[in-house]
């Protein structure tokens, strides 16, 4: 399982290296709905994530430290913009996308490349 995720994954990571002119914020949320497209599950109106999303990898991925991660995470829950059930990270696209537009990114959705 892990030998078909190494393509997806490098192309997230080089997407990722893009990301530097945003904010951290935003750079998180663009890493989930890349994430959630790339190796998501459908869950009703949401994308489960169908591997482990640990804080010190999204850390990684951002360019951030692991409890600033935490401390978005927790944000984005409270926001609605993702969940968690069983440990395992349901990210809801649309509101993340609307979170998106909020703070003037130009249309993010699927397909774009950023």
């Amino acid at each position: 399982m892990a030998a078909s995720y190494l393509g997806r994954w490098d192309l997230v990571q080089l997407r990722c290296a893009n990301f530097m002119s945003f904010t951290l914020e935003e750079r998180l949320a663009l890493i989930l709905l890349e994430l959630s497209e790339n190796f998501g599950v459908p869950d009703g109106k949401a994308v489960r994530l169908a591997l482990p999303a640990r804080h010190r990898d999204l850390a990684e991925l951002a360019g951030a430290t692991r409890p600033r991660i935490t401390e978005y995470l927790s944000m984005f829950e409270r926001q609605h913009l993702i969940s968690r059930d069983n440990r395992q990270l349901v990210v809801n696209r649309d509101r993340l996308e609307s979170f998106l537009a909020q703070t003037h990114i130009p249309a993010i959705g699927a397909g774009t490349v950023v």
